[in-house]
């Protein structure tokens, strides 16, 4: 994401989606539009590897984009998702909308604080949308890439 948040900068902002549509292909021009931009990044920020702490960004900042080794998501259909094991290399950018406890996790046979996370594969996917995966460190390197979006400017 700190990729994306550091090309939106320099481009000046994004287009909509229906202005430069998704083809699946990254050979050809770039058709990249300044007239068409449809919002822009004034700044951004990394967040702490600290869980408390990006809890309190999350808080006062609102959602916050990270990183995740996605080879869990592929199954998921509800509940807490609890790996025993997953690797930290991330593969999939995320939104991490926010935290709780006290749902039952069977592999750690107790309740376990969660992280929720929106993704990106529709409302048919997972719970609506969503997904909850366990807080930990090393939890498939949900903490290792947090960052916020200090600004963004909307044009309508």
């Amino acid at each position: 994401m700190n990729s994306a948040f550091e090309y939106t900068l320099k481009a000046g902002g994004l287009q909509r989606e229906e202005d430069y549509p998704y083809t699946g292909n990254d050979r050809g021009q770039c058709k990249f539009d300044k007239r068409k931009i449809a919002a822009s990044v004034a700044n951004f920020s990394v967040v702490s590897i600290d869980e408390d702490q990006i809890a309190a960004n999350l808080v006062k900042s609102g959602p916050l984009a990270v990183a995740i080794n996605a080879v869990y998501m592929q199954t998921y259909i509800g509940g807490v998702s609890c790996p025993y094991i997953c690797s930290k290399n991330l593969d999939h950018g995320v939104l991490l909308v926010g935290y709780g406890s006290g749902s039952y996790s069977p592999i750690r046979l107790k309740e376990k604080p969660y992280w929720i996370i929106k993704n990106s594969w529709g409302p048919t996917w997972g719970e609506k949308g969503y997904y909850k995966i366990c807080r930990g460190p090393s939890v498939c390197g949900v903490e290792t890439m947090v960052s916020t979006v200090a600004a963004v400017h909307v044009n309508h």
